[in-house]
């Protein structure tokens, strides 16, 4: 079976190249932010604006992954563009080689349009379940970590400004 990919689009009153920043270039953010679900993110080589640089993402206990490590492939700052592939842990227990998720921030008027678009490479003989545990928990993360960074961006008017 191939690869299968899973298309999100999400509006927000943030503008794009704000959220762009606290969502892709400072990513430190998000265990502030999400203490409950993220625990620590490090860089294990490279930065956040770097094509090839590997993070490693360590959630919070009670969260059904230890960590996972994602290489960034693709960062376009211009055009709030980043392109990443988790290549160990997490989800890549459950059958899958490897993931693929693309975000892309449009201008909608004066705020926002959050595109994610996630690529499931399954290993070889694995089978993709349309509703499988896995992609369900991608399709509720995404949203849910872009509201809760939308809320910080608009309780704080100045962060990434």
């Amino acid at each position: 079976m191939g690869a299968k990919t899973y298309s999100q689009e999400i509006e927000s009153p943030v503008a794009a190249g704000r959220m762009f920043k606290a969502l892709c270039l400072d990513i430190h953010l998000l265990p502030k932010l999400m203490p409950e679900t993220i625990k620590t993110i490090e860089f294990l080589q490279g930065d956040a604006t770097s094509a090839g640089s590997i993070r490693q993402i360590n959630y919070a206990e009670g969260i059904r992954f230890k960590y996972s490590k994602q290489r960034i492939d693709e960062v376009d700052v211009n055009n709030c563009y980043c392109k990443q592939t988790t290549i160990e842990g997490g989800v890549l227990d459950e059958g899958y080689e490897y993931i693929v998720v693309e975000f892309k921030i449009d201008t909608k008027g004066s705020g926002s349009v959050f595109k994610i678009n996630t690529h499931f490479h399954p290993l070889p003989g694995s089978e993709l379940h349309e509703e499988g545990a896995v992609v369900k928990m991608n399709r509720e993360t995404g949203p849910m970590m872009l509201k809760t960074v939308e809320e910080y961006l608009l309780a704080n008017p100045q962060a990434f400004a």
